[in-house]
């Protein structure tokens, strides 16, 4: 037997930060063979209660849960699937991570090429005419960059 919380999650499901009602303590066992990712766990307690509450947060596993199902064994004992909320049971971890986001609703990395930010490559031609003609003492040094047809 182990405590589990159990809340009403407000917030969306895709949300780091959950907006969660105060908690109710159960007292809670193990299906035999489950997982710590999608655990099975009984609860003593009649299924119209536990159906008004939709997230769980286990200390002795420190993990938040989703309720993904909920079955009435008998008239006081519920049945509870769960599914981690890994956002929520390691958030602390992630907002402590740098990383370089390839795109952000205000402020993006234009250097990072993600395809949403188009640009456009013109192509820029210029004549220049010499007013008194080539010089002919000094050296002279022309570049001529890509292909033109200049007359």
């Amino acid at each position: 037997m182990f405590n589990i919380y159990l809340y009403q999650n407000l917030s969306e499901n895709n949300r780091m930060d959950k907006n969660l009602n105060p908690p109710v303590t159960f007292q809670g066992n193990l299906k035999e063979f489950t997982s710590v990712i999608d655990p099975i766990i009984t609860i003593e307690s009649p299924v119209n209660v536990v159906c008004l509450y939709n997230y769980v947060f286990i200390p002795d596993f420190n993990r938040y849960y989703f309720i993904t199902n909920v079955m009435a064994i008998t008239d006081t004992l519920t049945e509870i699937t769960l599914h981690v909320d890994v956002l929520m049971s390691f958030k602390d971890y992630i907002k402590t991570n740098l990383a370089t986001t390839r795109r952000q609703e205000n402020d993006w990395n234009l250097y990072l090429n993600d395809g949403s930010f188009r640009t456009y490559q013109y192509k820029t031609v210029g004549t220049y005419k010499f007013s008194n003609g080539f010089p002919k003492d000094n050296d002279l040094v022309m570049a001529i960059a890509g292909r033109s047809n200049i007359d």
